[in-house]
């Protein structure tokens, strides 16, 4: 009797322990490098000439938030480059990807051009770039 009793406590707290999991799912356990991963796009003119754009902005679209706002400083390799995201906020994305808009200015002809680049994160080691332009062009 007290065995039968036993057994179906296993059993019970078993099976609340696999509803659990379900419910909160969580990033598996791996191994990743110590590199430092950034995602930017960099802006030309028609001639292939690099452009230092002014109101750039990054919005995630899937949880309407801005990455990177109008003004923020980047330290990028080059005036025309702009960083859209690091591993710094990998969790700000999910592991499948979220479409970010982009923004920005042509300060010498007012143009101002907007594109979607799909970038993941989440439980990924590190923030890739799934699809989008590596280098937005103004006419």
């Amino acid at each position: 009797m007290i065995r039968r009793i036993l057994l179906l406590l296993l059993f019970a707290v078993s099976f609340t322990a696999c509803n659990k999991n379900r419910q909160q799912p969580a990033c598996a356990i791996t191994t990743c490098t110590q590199e430092f991963v950034s995602v930017g796009v960099r802006f030309v003119d028609k001639n292939g000439d690099g452009v230092t754009v002014e109101d750039f902005i990054a919005k995630n679209l899937r949880s309407d938030s801005v990455i990177v706002a109008p003004g923020v400083i980047d330290p990028g390799f080059s005036p025309a480059f702009k960083t859209i995201a690091n591993d710094n906020i990998i969790d700000k994305f999910s592991t499948g990807g979220d479409n970010v808009q982009i923004t920005a200015t042509n300060p010498s002809s007012h143009q101002t051009k907007t594109a979607i680049v799909k970038i993941a994160g989440g439980c990924a080691c590190h923030i890739s770039k799934v699809s989008g332009p590596d280098t937005i062009v103004f006419d």
